[in-house]
């Protein structure tokens, strides 16, 4: 079976079905949604820890330092509150149910199973560790608190179960009938708000039921679904999928062959599969940063940051190289017209024009150029950030933003290294795509010559 075969035969038809699978599309929908409240975090994380003493000492002396600690701590250090309702939310839309109340319901079933400690008891483990004796008389008073650990990065693989089941059953219990039925002429909102209400009763005492359940699990460090499911899946599947090279460039292979068939790799591959991982990945490092390591110690190399400025700078196939060739050098109108047109939105990532009319989807010519671009400048990018050239990331780069200035947000401090190298890139994009390109841009060139002559 020849390799186009087999993709057509077997590939492709995977790859729609899960572009089409409407439990990784609410998931993709959910994190995609998280957009502002992952960037706003970030930014605001990067201007309050920026490592420049005499910015240090500015936001301190003024006071503000401790205001730019709040955006971060009520966005990306509760991000599992944010994607556990919009997952949910995502979810109850395709069952073509009230996607809010869905939200709402996975929101208070993911709060029910996270761990509220008590002040009192915190501190007197304090003390008894430390071997400190109150006075006589002296109590300490308590008060329940409702700790990050697990509202965070650590919470994402619970709000994702969390999220897809509660919004399964809500739809199940409906379709069966279990709503209480308001009278006619009751004002729609309410009729909504009571017939959630025996759904979200069943669901977070089966939640509850099912936490206690794990909780007398005897294995190390399980105390209830959160630490099983963080203990258990998703830090493994951090390790070996998310933060790893082999399965970073096996991701972006994978995406990039399915773009040149036509399908939308990022969204059918990137945006269910992995985006959670990296996402996840991502504030760790944020968290790591606003801890005070350096950005050269951040835990995480691979990212959402790493993806967005390394393997898809200028687009997915890192077109801007070509874009800048054809523009200047091109031989043929057809292709120098083209590097015009596209030039500026390629800048911003955004290279469909160039894809479909150059074009790239089921074109022989640039399939190589097209799949081995973004694996070596991603490669390179792996190599200079584990010997410390460039920095681990943190920013998240919003849709659209500039090639150069996505370099220094998602550097931070040193984000004038990642900036430089973004341009590394697309000088390595073009040598990539100059001699494949060469041979259509002569084709096209001798065809405009015979069409004049004629």
């Amino acid at each position: 079976m020849e390799m186009k075969d087999f993709v057509m035969e077997k590939v492709v038809p995977t790859a729609n079905r899960i572009s089409a699978n409407k439990y990784l599309r609410s998931i993709s929908d959910g994190f995609m949604t998280l957009m502002p409240v992952i960037i706003i975090g970030s930014i605001f994380s990067l201007l309050n820890s920026m490592a420049i003493p005499a910015y240090q000492n500015f936001i301190t002396s003024i006071g503000i330092k401790p205001l730019l600690a709040i955006p971060n701590m009520v966005t990306n250090d509760m991000l599992a509150l944010y994607a556990v309702f919009f997952i949910a939310y995502c979810l109850a839309k395709t069952y073509d149910k009230d996607p809010g109340i869905a939200g709402m319901i996975a929101l208070f079933t993911f709060l029910a199973i996270t761990p509220i400690a008590n002040t009192g008891n915190i501190i007197n483990g304090f003390l008894s560790n430390n071997n400190i004796l109150l006075p006589e008389g002296v109590s300490v008073p308590g008060g329940n608190v409702l700790p990050f650990d697990w509202l965070g990065a650590k919470g994402l693989f619970v709000a994702i179960i969390v999220g897809l089941s509660t919004a399964v059953i809500y739809n199940f219990l409906l379709e069966k009938g279990m709503a209480i039925k308001m009278p006619d002429g009751v004002p729609p909102t309410i009729t909504k708000s009571f017939a959630g209400l025996a759904p979200g009763f069943v669901i977070i005492g089966l939640f509850i039921v099912l936490n206690k359940v794990v909780a007398s699990i005897p294995a190390n460090g399980v105390t209830g679904i959160h630490s099983m499911v963080y203990y258990f899946v998703q830090a493994p599947m951090e390790m070996f999928l998310g933060n790893n090279l082999a399965s970073f460039l096996f991701a972006i292979f994978v995406a990039q062959l399915l773009w040149f068939f036509g399908i939308h790799g990022v969204a059918a591959i990137i945006l269910p599969i992995f985006y959670p991982l990296w996402t996840s990945l991502t504030m760790a490092n944020i968290e790591a940063m606003n801890a005070g390591v350096s950005v050269f110690q951040l835990p995480n190399i691979i990212n959402r940051s790493f993806f967005s400025a390394y393997a898809v700078v200028g687009g997915s196939g890192i077109t801007l190289g070509l874009c800048i060739y054809m523009m200047l050098r091109g031989k043929s109108k057809q292709y120098k017209t083209l590097g015009k047109l596209a030039f500026l939105a390629n800048i911003c990532g955004i290279n469909e024009p160039l894809v479909f009319a150059t074009p790239m989807v089921l074109n022989p010519y640039m399939m190589i150029p097209w799949i081995v671009t973004p694996l070596v400048s991603s490669s390179l990018a792996y190599v200079l950030t584990a010997i410390n050239i460039l920095p681990r990331l943190t920013t998240i780069i919003p849709l659209g933003t500039p090639i150069i200035m996505s370099g220094f947000l998602a550097g931070g401090v040193a984000g004038w290294r990642v900036a430089l190298f973004q341009v590394v890139i697309v000088v390595i994009s073009a040598i990539v795509y100059l001699p494949f390109f060469r041979m259509i841009d002569n084709k096209a060139y001798e065809n405009e010559k015979v069409s004049v002559e004629a």
